[in-house]
C-alpha cells in the first residue's frame, strides 16, 4: 500500500454552503479560511482548530470565509496571509459583526482588541508573487474574479502543487474581468461547488430584465427595493442601473456605502473603475432617518443591505412596501436556506427578525441571477485547464456535489471527493 504524504481536514463547508474552514497539511499545516454561516435563528461556526498551524490563509472577505478569524487569534500567534483589499473589507465586516451582536444582546465571539490583534498578525500578499513559507513551501495568489481582493490560493511544496479556489468566477461580470486561470501546474485541487449542478442565466439578458423590472415598478407608482450584499453586489447593481440609465431617483443605504469607499482605493482591481465611481457618485447616499424617510416620499429605487434580508436597513424599506402591490423586491444574490430572502421566494412570507413577525407579502418579488460563482460549465472549463490528479469538492450542497462529481468524471476521468466535516482526507 502506497503511503499518502498530504491531507486536508474539513472544519466546515463540507456538503453545505457557509462556514468555510479547512486544515491543509502540505509540508506544513495551514488554516484555509475560517468563516461563519448565518441562519435565521443562529450563527453556525466551523469546528475548532485543535492543532498547531503554520499560518492562516484567507481567500476573500465574505463572512462565510473570513468571519471567525479574529476568534482564532484569541490564542494563535501565527501569521495570516490575504490581499490588502481582503483585509480592508474583512475589517469592516468583523467590526459590524460585533455591533450586531451587541444590538441583539448576545456576547460577540471576539472583541475589537482581537480584531486589532488579527491585523497585527497579518501579512499582505499581492497577486502573482510567490511568497516563501519555509520548509520548501510557498504560497501564490491569483485574482479569483469573485469580489475585490479575492484570491485563488496556490501552495507549492517541493515539486507538488495544491490549489484552493475559495469562491471564484470564470466569466466576466460588471465589475471584474473574470479569474486568472493561468496558475501553472496544479496537482491537487480543492474547488467550490456552489453551482456545480447547473448553468446560470445569460448575464446580459439578466441585467436587461432586472433594469426593465426596476423601471416598470417605478412607472406604475411603486418602489423598487433591491436587497444587496455589501461587498461586490451593491457596487455592481449601482453600476448596472447607471449603465441602463434608469429614469428614477436611486438611493444607496447601509454598510455598502462604507465598502464602496474601499473599492475606490483599488481601481487597478476593477474592470472600469471610472465608470463605477461615476455611477456611485450619481446616486443619493442615505444618511440617517431623515434620508430614509425622504427615499420613501416618492416612488424610486432603494439599493440597501442585507442581500438575504437578514436584518440591515433594507428591512426599513421592506416593511413600508410589503403590502403595496405596485412595489417590488428585487433579490440579486444567493438566498441561503432559512434566510428571510429564501422564505420570501419559496413561501411568499416576510420574516421580520427584529419585529418578530411573519406576514404574507402583498408586494411583488423576484430573484435575478447575478451570481459571482461559476456555473457548471465554468467549473468544468477551469478544471480541464488546470488538469489536476485529485479533486476535492467543498462549498456546495450534497445533492449539488453528487451531480457535479459525475460531470467532473465525464469531462476529465477524475473521481472527485466530497470532504466530510471533521474527517481527515489523505492524498498524494
Amino acid at each position: 500500500m502506497v503511503s499518502k504524504s498530504f491531507s486536508v481536514t474539513g472544519l466546515g463547508a463540507c456538503g453545505e454552503v457557509g462556514r468555510s474552514a479547512f486544515i491543509l497539511d502540505f509540508g506544513e499545516k495551514f488554516l484555509l479560511d475560517y468563516g461563519v454561516k448565518l441562519n435565521i435563528e443562529e450563527v453556525e461556526y466551523p469546528l475548532e482548530v485543535n492543532e498547531h498551524v503554520k499560518a492562516a490563509v484567507i481567500s476573500h472577505a465574505h463572512l462565510d470565509h473570513s468571519g471567525l478569524l479574529p476568534y482564532f487569534y484569541k490564542d494563535s500567534n501565527c501569521l495570516s496571509f490575504m490581499t490588502q483589499a481582503t483585509l480592508d473589507l474583512a475589517d469592516i465586516l468583523w467590526k459590524d459583526s460585533i455591533k450586531i451582536a451587541e444590538f441583539e444582546g448576545v456576547a460577540p465571539k471576539y472583541t475589537r482588541a482581537e480584531i486589532e490583534r488579527t491585523r497585527k498578525h497579518n501579512f499582505i500578499v499581492p497577486y502573482n508573487k510567490k511568497f516563501s513559507l519555509g520548509n520548501d513551501s510557498s504560497l501564490e495568489f491569483f485574482d479569483a474574479g469573485h469580489i475585490l481582493g479575492s484570491a485563488l490560493c496556490k501552495f507549492t511544496h517541493k515539486d507538488k502543487t495544491f490549489l484552493y479556489t475559495g469562491d471564484y468566477k470564470v466569466d466576466e461580470t460588471q465589475l471584474h474581468a473574470g479569474c486568472d486561470l493561468n496558475v501553472g501546474k496544479v496537482d491537487y485541487l480543492m474547488v467550490e461547488s456552489t453551482y456545480g449542478d447547473r448553468e446560470q442565466a445569460n448575464r446580459k439578458l439578466e441585467e436587461k430584465a432586472f433594469c426593465e423590472s426596476v423601471q416598470s415598478t417605478v412607472e406604475r407608482g411603486g418602489w423598487a427595493i433591491v436587497p444587496v450584499l455589501a461587498i461586490g453586489r451593491s457596487q455592481e447593481v449601482i453600476d448596472i442601473l447607471s449603465k441602463y440609465n434608469i429614469d428614477a431617483p436611486i438611493y444607496f443605504d447601509g454598510m455598502a456605502k462604507q465598502v464602496s469607499e474601499i473599492y475606490f482605493r483599488y481601481p487597478e482591481l476593477l474592470k472600469d473603475s471610472k465608470g463605477l465611481k461615476k455611477a456611485l457618485n450619481s446616486v443619493e447616499w442615505i444618511m440617517g432617518k431623515q434620508g430614509r424617510n425622504r427615499a420613501l416620499k416618492n416612488p424610486g429605487v432603494v439599493v440597501s443591505t442585507s442581500g438575504m434580508m437578514h436584518g440591515g436597513p433594507v428591512m426599513h424599506y421592506v416593511r413600508k412596501i410589503i403590502n403595496d402591490p405596485r412595489s417590488k423586491i428585487h433579490l440579486t444574490s444567493y438566498q441561503a436556506e432559512g434566510t428571510p430572502g429564501r422564505e420570501l421566494l419559496e413561501k411568499g412570507l416576510l420574516l421580520d427578525e427584529n419585529a418578530g413577525t411573519v406576514v404574507k407579502a402583498g408586494c411583488r418579488y423576484e430573484k435575478f441571477d447575478f451570481s459571482a460563482h461559476p456555473s457548471q460549465s465554468e467549473l468544468i472549463k477551469s478544471i480541464k485547464k488546470w488538469n489536476p490528479k485529485e479533486i476535492f469538492m467543498v462549498h456546495g450542497d450534497k445533492k449539488v456535489m453528487d451531480v457535479f462529481s459525475k460531470s467532473i468524471y465525464s469531462a476529465t476521468g477524475v473521481k472527485a471527493t466530497r470532504l466530510e466535516t471533521g474527517k481527515r482526507t489523505y492524498f498524494g
